[in-house]
């Protein structure tokens, strides 16, 4: 196999030199699969040529084997004249995660193109920690777009020595950076930005109100039971719906009263969120689930004979035999079908 390996590689590195530009990007993405260092310095020598599929192929093959020594090498294809080639550097700089790429990839954040922010992003992202210190000198960017970007990656590093500058950034003047904090907040999962996600929920912005909800799920801190209880009744249903998910997740029987209420939301993704929190809560939410078999509500009724089947004690099956004799036919439907599964 060895033997193969190394007659393949000496295949391959004269192809490099084929005068078919086929037959070099052939090369160069098959030397990118094999990973030798050996190959290395063939390829650098192939970021000079002068067919740009050729380039691609190289960057990316250089990219995939890792080795500190095409670092400088790709941080001057950052500035080739083709843009693909560009992006491909800015990408296999990122998978070197050496120290030496990060002012390079800083650099490619701010640039005026799109495809390459978008690049650079991906590839500060999958450095970690070590970007950091950079990045938060970025969140006071002009450009809106870079400080969303920055936020981005600070979410994927899960870093907690950015939470100071990420609550900073719950101010910001744009909807869609205080989004992006939000969200890396709840990726961090650091307790100390509760109450801030708390005074997320009251962003003018449906979208932020949104995050915070689903951030506040992810930290499971029940000092926010009373926001996520009280962000049920937001006039957005995508709010509603994200906080009746979190208070599931937090799993606080005071959520109980106001989740059953949500069972006759006029949104249906609301009333199945509401009952699905309840089938987490379990057992404590029995009692009043029981007795909301009986709620004027038909919707109400439902949902309670759903979530009761969910939840499986046996203490609601008598009233779930009742409530097959509701006036409703969607509530003998469920009814039956918890009946079943609590059979299983």
């Amino acid at each position: 196999m060895m033997l193969r390996t190394q007659h393949e590689m000496d295949q391959l590195l004269q192809d490099l030199g084929s005068p078919d530009w086929e037959t070099r990007f052939k090369a160069a993405e098959s030397l990118g699969r094999l990973k030798r260092i050996r190959a290395v310095k063939p390829l650098l020598e192939a970021l000079k040529d002068e067919e740009e599929y050729v380039r691609e192929a190289t960057v990316w093959a250089l990219g995939e084997i890792g080795h500190k020594m095409a670092v400088e090498p790709l941080i001057q294809a950052v500035n080739d004249v083709d843009r693909y080639v560009r992006e491909g550097a800015v990408a296999a700089l990122g998978k070197i995660k050496d120290p030496g790429v990060v002012q390079p990839l800083v650099r490619a954040l701010q640039d005026h193109e799109e495809s390459m922010r978008r690049a650079a992003e991906e590839a500060l992202g999958s450095l970690g920690p070590v970007a950091l210190p950079d990045l938060v000198t970025l969140l006071g960017a002009e450009d809106w777009d870079i400080r969303w970007r920055v936020t981005h990656v600070m979410g994927r590093t899960k870093d907690r020595s950015v939470l100071d500058p990420l609550c900073r950034a719950l101010k910001d003047e744009n909807a869609y950076v205080r989004e992006g904090a939000v969200a890396a907040l709840g990726d961090i999962k650091d307790q100390r930005a509760v109450d801030p996600l708390i005074e997320a929920l009251a962003d003018p912005n449906k979208y932020v109100r949104e995050e915070a909800v689903n951030a506040l799920g992810e930290l499971q801190d029940k000092r926010a039971v009373d926001a996520l209880i009280a962000a049920l009744q937001d006039k957005d249903w995508g709010v509603r719906w994200g906080a009746a998910n979190a208070l599931g997740e937090i799993g606080d029987r005071k959520a109980i009263g106001a989740l059953i209420a949500s069972l006759k939301d006029e949104a249906r993704y609301v009333r199945e969120g509401a009952a699905l929190a309840l089938s987490r809560i379990g057992k404590q939410a029995v009692p009043a689930l029981i007795e909301s078999l009986t709620d004027k509500d038909r919707s109400i009724r439902r949902w309670a004979a759903w979530t009761l089947g969910k939840v499986g004690d046996e203490r609601a099956a008598r009233h779930l035999i009742a409530a097959l004799e509701d006036e409703d036919g969607g509530v003998q439907f469920a009814a039956e079908v918890a009946l079943t599964e609590m059979e299983e």
